[in-house]
């Protein structure tokens, strides 16, 4: 009955920390375009989508390079703007965003 009771508590604290926390720490932003200094802008949506439908300012990492270049380059010490498709990606941008750095996340879905 322990070993039930443990295994209960440990997948609600996986679940609570892969899916809730991600959408606590994203918050979205309604403004058609920002451009202002308080935001490091990133476009995580494919080169192919950011060259047809560029966002004014915005550094484009797509997705699946987000992990790299958070390693070797990227050092923004402002609050990041993620530019996605839909709230998926930008949740999971903004997972791996909190995993190495503690900002306010925000996000804009381009259109």
């Amino acid at each position: 009955m322990e070993l039930l009771i443990a295994l209960v508590i440990s997948l609600t604290i996986v679940v609570v920390t892969r899916y809730a926390v991600p959408r606590w720490k994203l918050k979205k932003i309604e403004q058609p375009v920002v451009i202002d200094e308080r935001f490091c802008v990133i476009d995580i949506r494919d080169y192919i989508s950011a060259h047809r439908s560029p966002y004014p300012g915005a550094e484009n990492i797509p997705l699946s390079y987000l992990p790299r270049a958070l390693k070797e380059h990227f050092d923004c010490p402002k609050d990041v703007l993620v530019i996605s498709d839909d709230f998926r990606g930008a949740r999971i941008a903004a997972n791996i965003f909190r995993k190495k750095r503690k900002k306010n996340i925000y996000y804009v879905t381009a259109a």
